[in-house]
């Protein structure tokens, strides 16, 4: 009886004390992945060999591709306004020569603490499909 008592133990420290701990610790230690980083505003322009309507083109079909909600487009003066989760960015696309355009996004409260990744998504998507034609 008593044998069975320490196993019922050792079974319910494991399965209600041990096992949830552990899972918070691995929940925790991922947690910092997805925590926010200052970008800098070299990070958020790149120059590009399209002219400014492909390059524009581009930009809004990266943020749709991406998910990314897109809230005011102004394709006179170059720009796209688009929110992703609590952030909101301006996209700015400049001509730049005969043949080059350039992308600047910047977030629309001017605070540079956002993950880089949404910008990175924006710039790889268009490096991907700058040549193909449409």
């Amino acid at each position: 009886m008593e044998r069975i008592a320490k196993l019922f133990f050792t079974v319910f420290l494991l399965a209600f004390v041990i096992m949830p701990a552990c899972a918070e610790s691995s929940a925790t230690s991922s947690q910092p992945q997805s925590v926010s980083q200052y970008v800098t505003l070299a990070q958020c322009v790149k120059t590009f060999n399209v002219g400014f309507e492909k390059l524009f083109f581009l930009t809004e079909a990266s943020i749709a591709s991406n998910n990314f909600k897109i809230e005011e487009i102004q394709s006179r003066s170059g720009y796209i306004v688009f929110s992703v989760a609590q952030y909101k960015f301006l996209a700015t696309v400049f001509t730049f020569g005969t043949n080059k355009a350039i992308l600047k996004i910047t977030p629309c409260n001017n605070n540079y603490t956002f993950p880089p990744t949404i910008i990175r998504n924006i710039f790889k998507y268009i490096e991907i499909n700058q040549y193909k034609k449409f």
